[in-house]
Parts: C-alpha cells; sequence; structure tokens
C-alpha cells in the first residue's frame, strides 16, 4: 500500500526551487529518511545542496506536522498518509 505526503522547502531554499512543495507517494512504514534519500535520488535542487539525509537533518530543522523530528524519532521516524514535512535550512551569520 502506498501513502502520499507533503515535503515543503522553505527559506532560501525554498526560493531557489520552482516548487518548493513535492508530494510524493511512499510505501507504508516508510521512514523520514527513505523519503529524504528518495528526494536526492530524483531532485537536482535538493541534491546541489545536501548529500545526504544525515546533512539535511543537521543542517536544517526537519518539522513533522510542525513537530521538530528530533523529538519524534529523528530520521528514523515512520511517515503516514498526510503528512506535511517541512524542511527549514539553518541560516548562519556573523
Amino acid at each position: 500500500m502506498h501513502m502520499r505526503v507533503a515535503i515543503r522547502f522553505r527559506g532560501p531554499v525554498g526560493k531557489r526551487m520552482q516548487t518548493p512543495v513535492f508530494h510524493v507517494e511512499v510505501r507504508e512504514n516508510s521512514t523520514l529518511h527513505n523519503l529524504l534519500e528518495e528526494l536526492l535520488q530524483k531532485e537536482e535542487n535538493v541534491s546541489e545542496i545536501w548529500s545526504s539525509p544525515e546533512s539535511i537533518d543537521s543542517e536544517a530543522l526537519v518539522l513533522l506536522n510542525e513537530v521538530d523530528v528530533g523529538l519524534t524519532g529523528g530520521l528514523e521516524t515512520e511517515l503516514s498518509d498526510g503528512d506535511e514535512i517541512i524542511v527549514l535550512p539553518l541560516v548562519h551569520g556573523g
């Protein structure tokens, strides 16, 4: 069985993309890691910035249904049909 989730890129990364929202079908029992891995393979705009799900996790705030995934199991968080993931890159400056 497949589920449909949305992943939205915010901030400067989202502005670089023609479409900052992706609607993706994933298999039941898929994790956030699985989803990010698939996006890195299919979307050049994502793979130009990050090299792995781990780099996304360490360089961005990742929210699942408005909750920091650090509180829900990190990259191993299981996805559900209708979930919305937001990736908000951390901006550093001096």
